[in-house]
């Protein structure tokens, strides 16, 4: 028999669902068929009104609770992501992220030799924790390579699949406008779960999915058949942005950049776009639920407390995991100098949180990868940098020379200091050997190098706007890793005349948005993939 139900999806979104063949035997089939007819993403509960009780709402256990014309309610279940880390060396996976029940912030729009032995046992060692518990307002993966389209609902599936055989049988492209849109706004949701302001690269990618899944999509009219389509996904954001900006929710990568937050001297709607410019994954998140600025406000001083005490790692390393909005904000919003945001913020300029800070923004481990990545491409960066004529030849030829007798660390840092002179930049614009009573205010961005006499190993520290902000780094390459760690924490922008060296940092060694190079970075890649 026939039944209905009330469905009340949100508090102004309430729906009648009809069920020709009654109400199902289990509660898992209903559910499928509410996730399906509605469109929803993630897992889903149920809530029913009860009579007996004065119409007050109790979980679903079983559709026996259920009858005809009997109100339900969906409630999304929050999502719970944690981070597994492995050793460099154990797996090619440095990180996986799981995701249980994942939901979005809105139904309907919002939608991972000995000496190289201790080396990785140092790795993990400076990790406060095996896994890592994200705020619940971040988003938990980075751009997806190949970019994956979405299921749309099964009616639109069903209706595409008969194009596409139609397309294949007489060459006849699908134009149903109604269709096209239905499917935008399945793609912004996608898209907006990865990045509110996906680049020209990462659209091309979705627009290439999209046809290359639904070949009868393409457009006869327009370059490829891409071309249309690129330009719709372009617009559907920018309206879709619009959207969320109604909404009582709070998206401050959206908010940031309205006219009314802007300085006046950027008043211009295109002018000063704050955005993530180096693939940040969480470049703005929203605050976690039930928190806000003055809740984090209280908390950022409570952390300048607890890091005056002693063993509470664990302590400092979940405020700041639970402040993390609050410094996004407050480092993009206001640009606040390197000695005012270290005195605001003193526990993120360790090691340990400067590792997790930039965990937190771009979901990659940043020693991990780097050292990773830096061994695998060594065995091709030392056979081009020994074939390297001219005057950066020379420049690497006694450090080429003198790898034979080098450990492992001391190997990196040569490779690393030789591929700045390979990328026709200098080693010392980027290491400054430390004189005596020599002044840091003239140092914009620079590992300082002291050598000491009566130890085995130089003094590494780093210097950001004049000021010191991280010391004993170890190594070279060591300081290279926080410094890029930095880079990302403080929001600030690669040096000028360093710019390729930390490209290459970046998109080869970290493995971060490597679809578009700098034309000498590029041709780097392209000789160590031969």
């Amino acid at each position: 028999m026939a039944v209905q139900l009330r469905v009340i999806l949100e508090e102004h979104n309430i729906q009648k669902l009809k069920l020709p063949t009654g109400i199902p035997n289990t509660l898992e089939d209903l559910v499928s068929i509410i996730t399906a007819t509605f469109q929803l993403h993630g897992e889903i509960g149920l809530l029913y009104q009860d009579s007996n009780f004065d119409n007050q709402f109790f979980s679903v256990t079983s559709t026996a609770d259920l009858h005809d014309k009997a109100t339900v309610k969906v409630i999304l279940k929050e999502p719970t992501i944690t981070l597994d880390l492995h050793p460099v060396f154990e797996s090619s996976t440095l990180s996986t992220v799981s995701t249980h029940p994942a939901s979005t912030a809105e139904t309907d729009i919002c939608p991972a030799d000995h000496d190289a032995s201790s080396e990785v046992s140092n790795c993990e060692s400076s990790s406060s924790s095996d896994t890592i518990i994200l705020p619940d307002s971040c988003r938990s993966a980075a751009w997806p390579v190949p970019f994956q389209v979405p299921e749309f609902s099964r009616d639109i599936e069903l209706i595409l699949a008969e194009a596409n055989n139609s397309y294949h049988a007489s060459g006849r492209h699908f134009m149903d406008a109604s269709i096209k849109s239905a499917i935008m706004q399945e793609l912004a949701k996608v898209i907006f779960s990865y990045t509110a302001y996906p680049t020209n690269e990462q659209i091309l990618s979705v627009a290439e999915a999209l046809v290359s899944k639904f070949p009868c999509l393409r457009e006869p009219g327009s370059f490829a058949g891409l071309y249309g389509w690129q330009q719709r996904i372009k617009n559907k954001m920018h309206n879709y942005r619009a959207k969320l900006r109604s909404r009582k929710y709070s998206y401050p990568e959206i908010e940031i950049n309205t006219l009314k937050r802007k300085h006046p001297a950027d008043v211009g709607p295109l002018k000063n776009i704050k955005k993530a410019k180096k693939a940040e994954v969480n470049y703005l998140p929203p605050h976690p639920t039930g928190e806000s600025q003055e809740t984090l406000e209280k908390e950022r001083l409570e952390l300048i407390c607890e890091i005056t005490k002693k063993n509470n790692a664990k302590i400092i390393a979940d405020k700041m995991n639970k402040t993390f909005s609050s410094r996004r904000i407050e480092v993009v919003s206001l640009s606040p100098s390197v000695d005012v945001f270290k005195e605001r913020w003193p526990a993120l300029f360790t090691e340990a949180q400067i590792k997790e800070e930039f965990r937190r923004i771009t979901m990659v481990s940043l020693e991990e990868t780097f050292l990773r990545k830096l061994d695998e491409y060594t065995p091709g960066l030392l056979r081009l940098m020994r074939a390297k004529g001219g005057a950066a030849g020379c420049k690497m030829r006694p450090l080429l020379d003198s790898l034979n007798t080098q450990n492992i660390e001391e190997k990196r840092d040569a490779v690393v200091c030789c591929l700045i002179n390979y990328l026709g930049e200098r080693q010392e614009d980027l290491f400054h050997e430390w004189q005596e009573c020599e002044e840091y205010t003239d140092k914009t961005m620079k590992v300082i190098v002291k050598h000491n006499v009566m130890a085995e190993e130089d003094d590494l520290s780093i210097v950001i706007e004049g000021n010191q902000v991280m010391e004993g780094c170890g190594s070279r390459t060591k300081a290279c890793i926080l410094l890029m760690g930095l880079i990302y924490a403080i929001n600030i922008e690669y040096p000028k005349e360093l710019k390729n060296t930390f490209e290459a940092f970046q998109k080869l060694f970290l493995e971060i948005d490597g679809a578009k190079l700098l034309k000498k970075v590029h041709s780097l890649k392209n000789k160590l993939m031969k």
